[in-house]
């Protein structure tokens, strides 16, 4: 954040600096001229990808991520690169699916809101965030973390071999996608049942297993970005109207 001065007037604002990552470039235009009059907020960096934000060498207070770019990146990886970097943020989405919501807080984001939101509400979201609080739209479908199930903490391997074995695959495949002999994804699935029977969660089936890994979106994770680490340690009308966009 930055202090401007207005001189004569005696009177000083905090500025917070922030950034929109999004491909609508229709909703980039109208989030700059919408936020323009306003005094504390400054959006000095719009782009289409996180590669091109983190390349910008922007500095900000916060980042607006749209969920779902069309670059096909996974919505939680782009959280976490983000929040790894340094940058506090807010998901932008159409989508309220608690999932998605839990998928992308529990990657680090500071907030979340739904482009049927109007823009008032976003300029909340980026003022809450900047202070270092946590903003999530109240829509009906939104829960916090203390309602969400208890998640065993498992490894990178762990949770590639259940990826790829919840999802269909058999033992051996599984052990081959991650990059691991059949015996070592064998004592992986072991201690994966052991870990979710400790938090009270059976998981001693297949189908139980995909349960699991459906309630908890460990998928979201991206299989193939595990097994990498395994292997090498719409148009702004108003000030009332909402945000519009694929994502």
């Amino acid at each position: 954040m930055q202090i401007i001065d207005y001189g004569q007037s005696n009177w000083m604002c905090l500025v917070i600096r922030f950034a929109v990552i999004d491909d609508d470039r229709m909703l980039l235009d109208g989030l700059r001229a919408w936020f323009g009059p306003i005094a504390d907020l400054d959006l000095v960096n719009t782009t289409t990808s996180v590669d091109a934000f983190q390349a910008s060498g922007a500095v900000v207070d916060v980042v607006l991520l749209d969920l779902n770019l069309r670059d096909h990146s996974e919505p939680a990886d782009n959280v976490r690169r983000l929040v790894a970097a340094g940058w506090r943020v807010v998901v932008v989405s159409e989508i309220s699916d608690t999932e998605y919501v839990l998928a992308t807080i529990e990657a680090g984001a500071s907030g979340y809101v739904t482009k049927d939101r109007d823009l008032a509400a976003l300029t909340g979201a980026i003022r809450a965030v900047a202070g270092g609080d946590v903003f999530l739209s109240s829509e009906p479908s939104f829960v916090n973390q203390a309602s969400a199930p208890v998640r065993p903490r498992l490894s990178p391997q762990e949770r590639a071999v259940l990826t790829a074995y919840a999802r269909g695959s058999t033992m051996r495949a599984a052990a081959r996608q991650v990059g691991i002999a059949y015996g070592t994804a064998r004592q992986y699935l072991e201690r994966i049942k052991r870990k979710y029977d400790d938090v009270g969660r059976p998981a001693r089936t297949k189908l139980e297993l995909h349960n699991r890994l459906r309630e908890d979106r460990l998928e979201l994770d991206g299989l193939e970005s595990v097994a990498m680490s395994t292997a090498v340690p719409t148009a702004v009308g108003s000030t009332a109207g909402s945000l519009s966009g694929p994502g």
